[in-house]
């Protein structure tokens, strides 16, 4: 309920004005009602009370990127990551590999990627991710070894299993393929997961 946080923000504004967390709040909340340059000024005001403030940093890069700026948006996510006290530089890694992934520069992607798991080795979203860039690249073999590196970090994650899966079949691999199906299976036992039943699909036509 974003417009009821605005108003509880707005009650305290008076003696809340220097604090950095205060505006990065206020940017998230505007940045919800699709109120873009009042986001930004709010991240903007959290950097200058905070020019360590490596999440106001990274969210401000993503309005950027909603805006379309990617020039900005790359300035901001760079900014976050030269931030050496930022407790979560994957964000903004995982982010940079999102904008060069959309610019056609999957190389680039692949290694921001790789940074993002470096600093979290428990960054699903990069696991998924960099498998996905190599899949674009035709190197099935590289996103295979990210995904197994996933399931070390994850081992009862669904997608990783699946995605290994299906990535096993692009090799022709159907008795690897049939083992990651049903590994899936056997982790949802009530079968509640839409996963669990496409798993089931494929091992009936396999």
């Amino acid at each position: 309920q974003s417009r009821l946080a605005l108003i509880e923000l707005k009650k305290i504004e008076k003696s809340a004005k220097y604090i950095p967390f205060y505006y990065f709040l206020k940017g998230m909340v505007y940045f919800n009602i699709k109120e873009t340059k009042k986001a930004i000024e709010c991240f903007k005001k959290a950097i200058s009370l905070n020019p360590s403030y490596g999440d106001a940093y990274n969210n401000l890069g993503i309005v950027y990127f909603a805006e379309g700026d990617e020039k900005k948006a790359i300035e901001c996510f760079q900014k976050a990551l030269n931030i050496e006290v930022y407790a979560t530089p994957e964000y903004p890694a995982h982010n940079l590999a999102l904008i060069y992934k959309k610019k056609g520069d999957l190389d680039k992607a692949i290694s921001f990627e790789k940074k993002a798991i470096t600093e979290n080795w428990r960054y699903l979203l990069s696991y998924i991710s960099i498998a996905d860039l190599y899949v674009k690249k035709g190197d099935i073999n590289s996103a295979i070894f990210w995904l197994k590196k996933g399931i070390e970090a994850f081992p009862e994650n669904l997608r990783l299993y699946f995605l290994l899966g299906e990535n096993y079949l692009r090799l022709g691999k159907k008795k690897d393929a049939k083992k990651f199906f049903k590994r899936i299976i056997e982790l949802d036992k009530e079968g509640k997961s839409s996963l669990t039943k496409m798993a089931r699909d494929y091992l009936d036509l396999l």
